[in-house]
């Protein structure tokens, strides 16, 4: 292999690499708001054994997201 084919190589690995860190990145960052945004949903609407719990938790999740910048 020629240090040109070297060169590329590396280069392509190192594109990888950072590749996959950004992404788990922003994974890692969507998991804490989907985590704050079911507390907030649960905070708001605790469970009290009421109908139309669950669709108002669902509610309060969708807005947090949203605002969040996060498709829910």
């Amino acid at each position: 292999m020629n240090d040109m084919s070297r060169i590329f190589v590396a280069l392509a690995v190192a594109g990888s690499i950072v590749g996959f860190g950004s992404q788990a990145l922003a994974s890692a960052k969507r998991d804490a708001i989907m985590q704050d945004c079911i507390a907030k949903a649960h905070k708001e609407w605790p469970d009290s054994g009421q109908e139309g719990v669950p669709r108002q938790r669902l509610a309060v999740y969708k807005a947090c997201m949203a605002e969040a910048g996060q498709r829910p």
